[in-house]
């Protein structure tokens, strides 16, 4: 008997799911190959056609601008310069009757409101602005703004100023102390006070400073001044003899020089250094540029009290009201003194020979009393005469001789009077306001010893203000 055929049998068995997933699991394998490749493809022409959209849209916003784009850009840095130092200078000024004062250029508009100057005037008292009156740090960079008016200027480096800046004797620029001490003006410090009081203790100062053969009386301080300033003045104006002392970092900016009374004190807080300088034995030097209005013939007048200015201008030294220690041959010195105007206190430079439109380097070298005990203040007023002015100067308000101390005058003394006469003030901006002058009191103080009244019948009171022209004399500064 034979075996049954079970051929057929087999192959037509019915898989479970296990074995047909057997079965298949190799070509499964490939097909999922497959299907990934796809889809990874897939993904890859989708994202390059994403990325390659938004690549097309940042190309299309930083493309050029239209003509609109850079009139926008130019405004706003425009903005920012109208905040800067020309703004400020066009809005605040002063007309302080007893403060100190070098006040750079109002120009007054519809924006110049009255409170507004009543705010800038109410911080001004009696013995000057102090540390200022506005708000704001100190500027050193050329691109700070003027920010804080001072007694000495606006804090900042201005356009068509004399910028100006402190510097310290007594310690040298890494702060340490240098060979110039702060011990009073005669190597007896008992010799400057007495008990006439202070009057005959300057006289003394003032005698020995005189006499070269005592001048070894004076303390080694007041003379190590002397040396540096000499130097400084005999060496061209040369900056490199006052490097080597300590130098206020910010910079203060001032169109005049006016000033009707300063301290020590008040001079360092306006540089803001009054942490670390001590209110003596220091130099303020200012430089700038400025231009002749017309073609003429000029020299400055300068009412100085209680320190020392000196002039540097087109490369020579034109005017110095200096003490006995200092050489007076670095000046140049004109016989030709003028009418009997000078009055007490205003010393007058040479003439100068000036033509329209040229422009001229000026500097200014200026020291603050107060080396004698009580001569703490510093008044200075900066003006300019022309020598054939198209209106002649008037005579001032204030004449000591001839009117208002006639009654204190003896006929030899009207002789020779001190009249003073109205001269403008020197000014690099035009709309400059001025301390408002007063006629000094016309009694003596109480108590003056014999020495003061003898002068005080002869000069009258000294006016910290002078009557001056209701117009300065501009001559625009200039880079």
């Amino acid at each position: 008997m034979t075996e049954p055929d079970l051929s057929d049998v087999r192959h037509t068995v019915k898989r479970n799911l296990w074995q047909r997933w057997m079965a298949w699991s190799g070509s499964f394998l490939v097909l999922s190959i497959l299907v990934h490749l796809i889809l990874i493809g897939g993904a890859t022409v989708l994202i390059v056609q994403v990325v390659q959209a938004k690549k097309e849209k940042l190309k299309f916003t930083a493309a050029p601008p239209s003509p609109a784009g850079p009139a926008e850009h130019k405004v706003k840095p425009t903005k920012k310069t109208a905040a800067a130092a020309p703004a400020v200078s066009k809005r605040i000024t002063s007309t302080a009757i007893n403060a100190s004062v070098a006040l750079p250029a109002m120009d007054l508009n519809a924006s110049t409101s009255p409170d507004l100057m009543a705010g800038v005037m109410s911080g001004m008292g009696a013995s000057g602005l102090g540390a200022g009156a506005g708000t704001g740090a100190g500027a050193g960079m050329a691109s700070m703004p003027l920010t804080g008016l001072t007694a000495f200027g606006f804090k900042g480096v201005g356009q068509g100023g004399l910028v100006g800046h402190l510097y310290d004797l007594k310690q040298t620029k890494d702060r340490q102390p240098s060979e110039i001490k702060d011990d009073g003006v005669l190597k007896d410090r008992s010799l400057e006070v007495d008990k006439n009081g202070q009057g005959d203790a300057w006289q003394r100062y003032d005698k020995i400073r005189k006499d070269p053969a005592q001048r070894y009386l004076l303390s080694d301080g007041i003379q190590g001044e002397a040396k540096v300033i000499n130097e400084f003045l005999s060496r061209t104006w040369d900056i490199k003899v006052l490097e080597p002392y300590y130098k206020s970092p910010d910079a203060l900016t001032a169109y005049q020089i006016s000033i009707p009374w300063a301290t020590q004190e008040e001079a360092v807080k306006a540089f803001g250094v009054e942490k670390e300088v001590k209110p003596s034995r220091f130099l303020i030097h200012y430089k700038g540029t400025v231009t002749a209005p017309r073609d003429g013939i000029f020299r400055f007048i300068a009412l100085v009290g209680n320190g020392m200015i000196a002039i540097r201008f087109n490369g020579q030294n034109v005017f110095g009201n200096v003490s006995p220690l200092i050489r007076s041959d670095l000046f140049l010195r004109d016989p030709d003194k003028g009418t009997a105007y000078l009055g007490e206190g205003v010393q007058a430079a040479n003439w100068m020979h000036l033509q329209l439109g040229q422009k001229y380097p000026i500097e200014i070298l200026m020291t603050i009393g107060g080396q004698m005990p009580g001569n703490a203040g510093f008044a200075c007023t900066l003006m300019m005469e022309e020598k054939n002015p198209a209106t002649p100067y008037l005579l001032s308000e204030y004449q000591w001789q001839t009117k208002q101390g006639r009654q204190y005058q003896s006929e030899d003394t009207l002789k020779n009077p001190n009249i003073y006469i109205r001269f403008p003030l020197f000014a690099l901006k035009k709309g400059l306001s001025v301390p408002e002058f007063k006629i000094p009191s016309l009694e003596p103080r109480p108590n003056m010893n014999e020495i003061a009244m003898k002068w005080w019948k002869l000069r009258g009171a000294w006016p910290s203000v002078p009557d001056m022209a209701p117009d300065p004399l501009v001559f625009p500064g200039s880079k």
